[in-house]
């Protein structure tokens, strides 16, 4: 019998966190160090350590740069030298959980593959959130409406994007995205770190 979506969605999370921990007490680094280096602070990068918060995909990139990874580091990786990977649906990793902050839900597509040049998600997004906060990263960043419409914020800048509509941009400039009142909205996100 299949584990339920509950479950799988903790483990996610769970192995998510010890894997952070576990890289930041290899390279001997204190929270300290890693909030110094990020700008969050020590009790924020605690919580996500202990499984407490899920952070967004911006923040997990903050995150492997102050520990001197590449974002992969954080997900589950087979043969290293494999040149072909596939994940199957009910494979994917869920990164981010529903009823966070912002009430984004992550799935990593490709967390099979490490040192990967891009972070491919698939990213479920509730509808106007209440936490207006904007998002930005280095990098560059791809993002195709799978489903519904989405609210794209970029900058000063608002766009309505709809099925099968895309955008390509700089990540480092501020940005966030919502779905608006007329029900679920999926996008496909890879990120590309520099």
């Amino acid at each position: 019998m299949p584990a339920s979506p509950n479950i799988h969605r903790r483990t996610g999370i769970d192995s998510i966190a010890k894997r952070i921990r576990r890289i930041r007490l290899q390279n001997r680094y204190t929270l300290e160090v890693v909030a110094n280096r990020t700008g969050f602070t020590k009790s924020y990068l605690s919580m996500i350590e202990s499984g407490k918060k899920s952070p967004p995909i911006a923040t997990l990139i903050k995150i492997a740069k102050a520990l001197e990874v590449d974002i992969a580091a954080f997900f589950e990786q087979k043969n290293p030298k494999d040149r072909f990977f596939l994940v199957k649906r009910e494979e994917r990793e869920v990164v981010v959980r529903d009823g966070t902050l912002f009430g984004y839900r992550y799935e990593a597509i490709a967390s099979t593959k490490g040192r990967k040049r891009m972070e491919p998600f698939v990213i479920t997004l509730p509808p106007e959130s209440e936490e207006k906060s904007l998002f930005d990263h280095e990098g560059e960043e791809l993002f195709y409406v799978l489903e519904g419409e989405v609210r794209f914020h970029y900058g000063d800048k608002t766009f309505l994007l709809r099925e099968g509509d895309c955008i390509y941009f700089d990540s480092s400039v501020p940005h966030r995205g919502e779905g608006t009142e007329g029900g679920k909205s999926r996008a496909l996100v890879v990120v590309s770190p520099s």
